[in-house]
């Protein structure tokens, strides 16, 4: 086998590296608890207790809901105030420093009796990291972009309100709140326009229509009601298309895949002979009368032909199959007449759609977004909605960043004074799907942005909860300062096979996904999170410079441009080994490997030396309740150094830090500015002065749940990168160290390699 062309090693857990977690820290005290402390605290709950009254004097078991507000130091799990809130239990969150609470009358006066005889050291330290108490009032749970639309067009959201239920984890006492709201409901003569709409056991809304304003205050004065907004409406993304001059015989040396993928929008064209061939089947839920075909056939065209039509090299290309959903009406006045899709009905295609060809088509285009809705804290409804038809069906979305249609553009570095401007939008936050910005290809004298900067039309990343968004980017096109696209945009087909440039985050969108589905086609044996976290991986390895020269560059890049080459992505070389760990970790222990095999060739002059690049991917619990810690579990990886002190003390030191560091002082700062929680993180670093030798490496990997919840087992995948810069055979030295230390290793198997064999 050439050199060029080794197998990466899959790594098997040994049982003999799972270590049981020693004991928690001691109680922290915020401030000292104090005669007045505990008045204060009281007279919040006698608050919540009069605010309440009229519904506990219609029904005493009826539920209602509290929010503490907890001090910036207190927002970490471990001061969660959930002794103090043994009577009034935490049911999620909101914002970091935000959580709500169950009570009822009872449990109330109970609490109250409580916090002037305090009953346990816990519960004294929960009240000194109380800041405030307070009763969920109506003009909170009125969303601004539902106040914005009822002021300019209320005659278009008055049958769409969107209406959202306290979950209170509890059976009866859910039970207990939608009865008590569906008769708030009827008393306002709102039943009969008043609709359940409901996806799995979690996502459930009230669809009512309206006559006034004032419904909308009456609706969210209803205890238990959460929050009040309106179902948006779809349509297909506005296009920006130029023709072309150019000819090009899309003739090449292509794999025909069996691997299918779904496009959810507007319809690949009919027409169109080089796609034709290609779609296996098609469901139609938009009239004829509105299609326009011009979106999703560049879309498909970018799969298929996108490298050859934009002249970039790729050794294998795959010819893939595809499910073609026509959901997405036509918005473009100038092709013809327009519509728009509901959120709801949308939300209906999809799960429909993936009842029908999930088992067989798991990888999934959708390009679409809301620009009022841009990311904020919490996780948007859409968003959450993809969470978990991925999760049910088990399939892979790619979802685009979405497109800054207004002035103005953005520029490379960015300008001052954007804001909020270029936030990435709805659903581009959805945590299991991949998010996918866009990179300039080609560049001009008086382009806005050059080769391979965030094209000026790219919406930027973090997603809620600070989560990385995009995940990654790739060549989405770019404009001159004077808007123009010619010469500059990514090139595709149109509905007739006649080669067009486009401009968009919809077009960057399926060059990842072409991606991703190559290394799944490529795999002996498809693993959907393995694929996703060799993207990830390949676009880190492959974006060194992007992202080392300024660390907030990874709103804009995610972690970077994943390689074109697949077989690059999927196979080793003698001077650059990949490793993967496809393990598990159990809630209550961590893993550890020590004695790893560093190889001797990066030892010079009495140090380590080398590059290290490692990537974790994992799919946390999730729960919408919870607001901002709707991701509920964190793995984290450290792989260093370690050296036993003379009194046999083992003195260990991560080497290889993640993208941004978690030095800030409380939890809001390291969730904000690090990667706490999220699902892919990235680690990397380059040893270009070397380390001091040590008596070994380690590497170690951690687990954490969110207060309250407990998490049996999770699955992850890390990759492990390291690279020898004077490029000696260090694969060998690796795979040697692995098995004298008794680790099972399997190849990761790939079609290419078994085609070399035969």
């Amino acid at each position: 086998m050439s050199k060029n062309n080794l197998p990466i090693k899959i790594i098997l857990q040994k049982t003999d590296d799972i270590f049981s977690n020693p004991g928690g820290g001691k109680t922290k005290f915020f401030s000292e608890v104090t005669p007045q402390l505990q008045i204060d605290i009281s007279n919040k709950f006698e608050s919540l207790l009069e605010y309440y009254n009229d519904v506990f004097e219609e029904n005493e078991n009826i539920p209602a809901i509290g929010k503490v507000i907890v001090k910036p130091e207190a927002i970490a799990k471990s001061h969660k105030p959930d002794d103090l809130c043994r009577n009034c239990p935490i049911i999620g969150t909101e914002d970091l420093n935000e959580i709500y609470i169950k009570v009822k009358k009872k449990s109330i006066q109970e609490t109250v009796k409580l916090v002037m005889n305090p009953p346990s050291i816990k519960f004294k330290a929960n009240m000194t990291a109380v800041s405030d108490i307070q009763p969920i009032k109506a003009d909170e749970k009125i969303t601004s972009s539902l106040a914005l639309a009822a002021q300019s067009d209320f005659s278009s959201i008055k049958n769409n309100i969107k209406v959202k239920i306290f979950d209170f984890d509890d059976d009866f006492d859910n039970a207990q709140i939608w009865d008590y709201i569906n008769r708030k409901i009827t008393l306002l003569g709102l039943h009969d326009n008043c609709e359940l709409i409901t996806y799995g056991e979690h996502i459930k809304f009230f669809k009512i229509g309206i006559n006034s304003y004032e419904d909308i205050i009456n609706i969210a004065s209803i205890n238990g009601v959460k929050s009040v907004d309106f179902f948006q409406e779809y349509s297909l993304p506005k296009d920006d298309f130029s023709s072309t001059d150019l000819k090009m015989l899309l003739e090449h040396e292509y794999t025909d895949s069996e691997v299918s993928i779904g496009i959810i929008d507007g319809g690949i064209s009919a027409d169109n002979p080089y796609l034709k061939p290609y779609i296996i089947a098609r469901e139609e839920y938009v009239s004829e009368v509105y299609r326009n075909p011009h979106h999703a056939t560049f879309i498909a065209s970018t799969i298929q032909y996108g490298n050859l039509l934009n002249g970039i090299s790729s050794p294998t290309c795959h010819r893939f199959k595809f499910v073609d959903i026509i959901a997405m009406p036509n918005s473009d006045k100038k092709f013809g007449p327009t519509d728009s899709i509901s959120e709801y009905d949308l939300m209906d295609i999809i799960e429909e759609v993936m009842e029908k060809y999930s088992h067989s088509t798991k990888i999934w285009n959708i390009s679409l977004g809301i620009e009022d809705k841009p990311c904020s804290g919490t996780m948007s409804d859409l968003g959450v909605f993809l969470d978990y038809i991925q999760d049910k069906y088990h399939v892979q979305m790619f979802v685009s960043s979405g497109n800054i249609n207004d002035l103005p553009l953005r520029t490379w570095p960015p300008q001052s004074g954007l804001g909020e401007h270029d936030r990435l939008i709805s659903p581009a936050d959805s945590v299991r799907a991949l998010t996918v910005g866009s990179v300039a290809l080609f560049e001009s004298d008086d382009s806005i942005v050059k080769f391979n900067e965030p094209s000026p039309f790219s919406r930027r990343g973090p997603g809620a909860n600070y989560v990385v968004k995009p995940d990654i980017v790739d060549y989405g096109g770019n404009l001159s300062t004077t808007y123009c696209i010619d010469g500059l945009g990514v090139k595709g087909l149109d509905p007739e096979g006649n080669i067009i440039e486009g401009n968009g985050t919809s077009y960057s969108n399926p060059r990842a996904l072409q991606k991703f589905a190559s290394i799944y086609e490529e795999m002996l044996d498809p693993n959907l999170l393995l694929a996703k976290a060799m993207l990830v991986h390949s676009a880190r390895m492959n974006s060194r410079e992007l992202l080392d020269e300024k660390p907030d560059n990874i709103k804009y890049y995610g972690f970077g441009i994943p390689s074109p080459n697949v077989q690059e992505i999927l196979q080793c070389s003698e001077d650059e080994v990949t490793l993967v760990f496809m393990q598990k970790i159990s809630q209550g222990s961590h893993l550890e490997m020590y004695d790893f095999p560093y190889p001797k060739s990066l030892i010079k002059n009495g140090k380590y030396i080398g590059e290290i690049g490692m990537t974790l991917a994992y799919l946390p619990p999730l729960d919408e309740r919870y607001g901002r810690e709707y991701c509920r579990t964190n793995i984290d990886v450290s792989f260093g150094t370690y050296s036993y002190s003379q009194n046999g003390k083992v003195d260990y030191k991560g080497q290889v830090p993640l993208e941004t560091k978690w030095d800030e002082k409380f939890e809001a700062a390291r969730v904000e500015h690090g990667f706490k929680w999220s699902p892919i993180k990235s680690y990397y670093r380059k040893l270009k002065k070397g380390i001091q030798l040590a008596d070994g490496w380690k590497l170690r990997i951690d687990m954490t749940a969110r207060n309250g919840s407990y998490i049996p087992s999770q699955e992850f995948v890390l990759i492990v990168t390291i690279k020898d810069p004077n490029g000696n055979d260090i694969y060998s030295e690796i795979a040697t160290g692995l098995r004298e230390r008794g680790y099972i290793t399997n190849n990761l198997e790939t079609r290419y390699q078994a085609r070399q064999r035969q």
